[in-house]
């Protein structure tokens, strides 16, 4: 089941400090995990999951400095679903504490995930007329969610809105990429 508050732990277990499994965001139970691949020298991709709950998370990030990757993982079964890394949660658990910082690294940016959507305006909101195109950006730094709306003039509208009333405001031409990516 995604669940993006499960996301939390990998700001929590780039920052140091903390041990895995770990309290899940979502149920509370000391059952959540985190697994990092490196794609190259800088991009990686991030899985948090809770063998408690369900809860998971997939995402693409900046490899942290401090992170190797294991040769007990093999890379064909990597996907977004987590099973196969539960698996062997147990030898993950054991290989990222072995590599965590011990106490908090100075962050130089927050983690922030960002979806964007083109959207069709289905009426009026914040001098933005029924009928306007352009996209929508959602930026989620786990504290905050912040959306703005980008116009084809490429000015920029921050909407202070549910995402349930955003919902009714807007249809969802198409989204501008493939889930989430990161934003360092």
């Amino acid at each position: 089941m995604r669940n993006d508050r499960i996301a939390e732990i990998f700001n929590k277990a780039n920052n140091g400090g903390m041990r895995f499994p770990c309290q899940c965001p979502a149920c509370r139970n000391h059952s959540a995990h985190i697994y990092i691949h490196r794609h190259d020298g800088k991009h990686c991709g991030i899985w948090t999951w809770c063998n408690e709950c369900g809860a998971s998370s997939h995402m693409s990030g900046k490899t942290p400095d401090w992170w190797v990757n294991p040769d007990f993982v093999d890379n064909d079964l990597l996907c977004s679903d987590p099973s196969y890394l539960n698996g062997i949660s147990d030898k993950i658990d054991q290989w990222v504490n072995s590599l965590l910082p011990t106490k908090r690294a100075e962050a130089t940016s927050a983690f922030v995930m960002e979806d964007r959507f083109d959207v069709i305006f289905k009426e009026e909101l914040r001098g933005i007329p029924s009928g306007t195109i352009g996209t929508i950006v959602i930026r989620n730094d786990f504290r905050t969610v912040k959306v703005d709306f980008i116009g084809t003039d490429s000015k920029i509208v921050s909407i202070d809105e549910t995402p349930e009333r955003i919902l009714q405001i807007v249809e969802v031409v198409a989204p501008k990429n493939n889930g989430s990516e990161s934003k360092q």
